[in-house]
């Protein structure tokens, strides 16, 4: 890596924590130390009327307080409940992500840092997050306070992979190849494939990134579950204590401590809080960590799948001599041969069964569980890196394609960070792509003239590079779309390219200027090519 690098600073806005990091140019990384553990608990909680963040939550009874609040972006839902049923209050869930954020902006104020004045900020956010959910995020951020102005959005398992990156070329370790990042929090699992070529800085491409909406949070109420069958078994009623809830919230706390806990022991005595029983004596669980496997392993199985699912979308964007049915049909040791390293990132990794399972699926990779910071702060430090590496996902292309024509509105033909495809098209489509058409049947007139144009989603344009029949490429600021009885056809594939049709049948061949090219892929021949039509300028209104 280059030795100089601009100052910058990274937020990972966490399900079950936060934390703050940043780098000055020519010093290492520095992680603030925020909260007692250096990272602020991602809870909040209500107290006499008002709210109360991070180790004050901690400390109120169980219903006063809400826990993987950013699971409500994941979510999409708007409110959260405090409060036993009979006391419940209902708070807007946007209310209570600002307050964390504000709490994250002013402890590190108090750490000499002002994040409302920072030049380059770098917030990380789940692969599958969409459109969206990004710009929730995004406008939450500035409601708290903090300068969006200068803010990029960087894919959390993306910028696992950029701190591992670092890492290696400062120790001069071979970083060449294909790298699987693995990152098991609290709320998701994201999983992205990217191809890495040495340099200074390195040649990073981002193939695919895929997620899902179940982590640690599915593990800890699995543990519950089990915890709570073993004391029906030796007799323990829930049901019947005088307050319920909060044996179920003990069982639970009990449930998540076991759970760390048993990533460095081989076995646990699980004591419950006598207080939270009403007082009535409740057995020792002696739990290990070969049942916690046991129970573990259904959530790792589907986590195996989308490990897979990532491998087979990483080759569709650089197919080598084969259709999509090919590789949807791939064996599962043929897709391992594909990764030479993998990273661990996220507080879930550091399950010992997490390394192993993923090491026995890739023998012939690499697996690192550390890029020199603790797996939970993986994200936060590839944040600030300020390299060259492109973190533009191919498979999630960050931009909307908008197509305009005078008195119309503007339709979104495609918009930022959707999937091109998913696995179920893959397996009917010979090459798997984004289509999107429009006709008169959504108000597209016959007989006007319109501009596509390419953005990113704060707005600002993007050029379009046009290529014609002889293969020359111009670059163009919007493509001019004349209207006709043809309807208009967008398609973008993963490895760059994208083709229009206009309303009169011809069909042009671009690609968008950041949007890296996959050299040598082997891809479908384009539509047939028919001559460029001519455009008149201004729109022509007949």
């Amino acid at each position: 890596m280059a030795k100089h690098r601009p100052a910058a600073v990274g937020i990972d806005f966490g399900t079950s924590t936060s934390l703050v990091a940043r780098r000055r140019p020519g010093q290492p990384l520095e992680i603030l130390p925020i909260g007692d553990r250096r990272w602020l608990p991602s809870l909040v909680g209500r107290h006499d009327g008002r709210f109360v963040v991070g180790e004050d939550a901690e400390r109120l009874a169980p219903e006063q307080v809400v826990r993987s609040i950013k699971r409500a972006i994941t979510e999409d839902t708007h409110t959260v409940t405090f409060g036993l049923p009979e006391t419940a209050v209902k708070v807007r869930s946007d209310e209570l992500i600002v307050e964390i954020l504000h709490e994250l902006s002013r402890r590190s104020t108090a750490n000499g840092l002002q994040l409302n004045r920072h030049r380059d900020l770098r917030l990380g956010c789940p692969a599958m997050w969409e459109r969206g959910q990004r710009q929730r995020l995004v406008g939450l951020v500035e409601a708290a306070g903090i300068h969006t102005d200068a803010l990029t959005l960087v894919e959390e398992p993306v910028a696992a992979g950029l701190a591992w990156i670092a890492r290696r070329s400062a120790q001069r370790g071979r970083i060449d190849g294909r790298l699987l990042v693995f990152d098991m929090g609290g709320g998701t699992l994201d999983v992205a494939v990217l191809d890495v070529a040495s340099g200074d800085p390195p040649s990073v491409r981002v193939l695919t990134s895929v997620g899902l909406s179940v982590a640690g949070d599915a593990l800890d109420d699995a543990v519950a579950a089990d915890l709570h069958a073993e004391l029906a078994g030796r007799g323990v009623d829930i049901s019947a204590l005088r307050r319920p809830a909060d044996a179920q919230s003990e069982i639970l706390r009990q449930a998540r401590e076991a759970k760390v806990l048993l990533s460095a022991k081989e076995t646990q005595s699980i004591v419950f809080a006598r207080d939270a029983f009403g007082g009535d004596r409740v057995p020792v669980v002696r739990y290990s960590r070969e049942r916690l496997e046991e129970i573990f392993r259904p959530h790792m199985d589907d986590a195996v799948k989308t490990v897979w699912n990532a491998l087979r979308l990483a080759r569709l964007t650089h197919i080598r001599g084969a259709g999509a049915g090919d590789i949807q049909r791939t064996p599962d040791e043929v897709l391992a041969r594909d990764v030479d390293h993998v990273i661990l990132a996220g507080g879930m990794s550091r399950i010992p069964y997490v390394r192993r399972r993923l090491a026995e699926l890739m023998p012939h990779a690499q697996v690192f569980d550390t890029v020199g910071v603790d797996a939970d702060e993986t994200v936060v430090a590839g944040l600030t890196d300020t390299s060259d590496a492109d973190p533009l996902n191919l498979y999630r292309p960050g931009f909307d394609f908008t197509l305009t024509w005078d008195g119309g509105e503007p339709t979104t033909m495609y918009g930022a960070y959707t999937p091109l495809f998913t696995m179920s098209q893959v397996r009917t489509m010979a090459v798997p792509s984004f289509v999107k058409t429009l006709g008169q049947r959504d108000g597209i007139p016959r007989q006007r003239q319109g501009e596509l144009r390419v953005s990113t989603p704060a707005g600002d344009s993007v050029n379009l590079l046009a290529r014609d029949k002889f293969g020359d490429t111009r670059v163009i600021e919007a493509l001019p779309v004349p209207f006709g009885h043809k309807d208009l056809s967008l398609r973008l594939y993963s490895d760059g390219r994208v083709y229009f049709r206009d309303g009169l049948g011809h069909t042009h061949d671009l690609r968008v200027e950041p949007w890296p090219e996959i050299e040598g892929a082997d891809t479908a021949p384009p539509p047939q090519r028919v001559p460029d039509p001519q455009v008149h300028y201004p729109f022509n209104l007949r």
